[in-house]
């Protein structure tokens, strides 16, 4: 009876553990894949939800590892960043595609620059679809880097076998166009370089808003309070505290602010925009553009440096400039400063104060002083005559 029943019993067995293994096998599966090469590394943070880590060669910290992401359902999958090389890019789809048998079927990009889309062009080869934001296609098409196919502006929501993923921009930070992904099934944030790993430095700032940084992160906060993990565009990637590192990391400090906004009539939003424009491409440092605002007769004073005309003004703004390529300077109007009079047969006089904010010796520098500039009307077109530079 024993003799004859014992294989009867492990049939069972062999059954149950096959029933077990159908009913959980894809997610056992899953967590137990990963890869590992010289140009490529995917590990697993959940059984369907991947880092793939990528290398890219840099001047100023040397060999630097570049997250994105992978999320997968059923036998397909979405991608988050391209690879930072054509070769690592290559690799991930053959790896996705003929190791694990899954269907690619998008690529998400989550600002312009290589670390995000360096291997774009080896993503378009194998026929993948391309997402991005839309001032992520307009950096990168001046970049003349590869150009995602499809953008969207403001939010998108895609689906993966019917789950969500959600892109949304939240504003200006490491780059103009940066976004983050959010899946709602792990409550996962794909942040790129929007956000810092714990402990992370300020990194690369040359196309930051230093200003914005931290309130952008804020409102990613806001959005997502329940968020579990987050992946940062280099180093670990851990949960929300990630988010909470980098809100304080590029918190710009609280300057006394004075003035009140006047004269609100056409004028001063005339003078309100000309301010904004002239400052945008002081914020690009683009020379040329912001030369253009000045009359050849300018008159530059500054309580500390003196008194400069138009083309020493060009040169120390060049000066400056090339000083500050990778350090996030910018200048921001301090809210409600704003001051305009007019100026009868001549054009307008504008007061404010401004903050000017920069990392140094990796701090946030900030600085805020008193603006004078006196805006002189040829024609249709305005350019500022006089600038008095004070309270330094």
């Amino acid at each position: 009876m024993k003799k004859n029943s014992l294989p009867g019993w492990i049939c069972i067995g062999k059954i149950l553990m096959i029933v077990l293994c159908l009913a959980t096998g894809y997610n056992l599966q899953a967590q137990s894949k990963s890869y590992a090469s010289s140009h490529l590394k995917i590990t697993p943070i959940q059984p369907n939800l991947y880092v793939h880590e990528s290398y890219l060669q840099t001047d100023n910290w040397g060999k630097v590892g570049c997250n994105g992401m992978i999320y997968i359902s059923g036998d397909s999958a979405v991608v988050f960043d391209t690879p930072a090389s054509d070769t690592a890019s290559i690799e991930l789809i053959r790896v996705l595609r003929k190791k694990w048998k899954l269907k690619v079927k998008a690529v998400v990009i989550n600002h312009f620059h290589n670390d995000c889309l360096a291997g774009l062009a080896e993503f378009h080869k194998a026929g993948i679809h391309s997402i991005s934001n839309e001032l992520t296609r307009e950096l990168a098409e001046a970049a003349g880097s590869p150009l995602p196919r499809q953008v969207f502006k403001g939010e998108q929501q895609l689906f993966l076998n019917g789950k969500p993923i959600i892109n949304r921009y939240f504003g200006e930070g490491h780059t103009k166009d940066n976004i983050v992904s959010y899946v709602p099934e792990y409550k996962a944030l794909f942040g790129g370089c929007l956000v810092k790993s714990l402990d992370a430095g300020f990194g690369f700032v040359g196309d930051a808003n230093i200003t914005s940084w931290s309130t952008t992160i804020q409102a990613v906060q806001a959005a997502y309070p329940e968020v579990a993990t987050v992946v940062p565009g280099h180093g670990p990637y851990g949960d929300g505290a990630l988010l909470a590192f980098t809100a304080t990391l590029f918190a710009v400090p609280e300057i006394a602010k004075s003035g009140t906004a006047t004269n609100r009539d056409s004028l001063y939003y005339q003078i309100q925009a000309l301010d904004s424009a002239f400052f945008d491409a002081f914020n690009r440092r683009q020379l040329d553009e912001v030369m253009a605002y000045f009359s050849p007769d300018l008159e530059f004073y500054h309580d500390k440096g003196g008194m400069d005309n138009y083309e020493q003004t060009r040169t120390k703004s060049k000066q400056l400039f090339e000083r500050n390529t990778e350090s996030g300077f910018r200048r921001d109007m301090e809210p409600g400063t704003l001051e305009v009079y007019p100026v009868p047969g001549s054009g307008a006089i504008q007061i404010n104060r401004h903050r000017f904010c920069h990392i140094e010796n990796n701090k946030m520098d900030c600085g805020s002083f008193k603006n004078i500039m006196v805006w002189k009307k040829e024609g249709d077109r305005w350019l500022i005559t006089r600038v008095i530079s004070i309270d330094h």
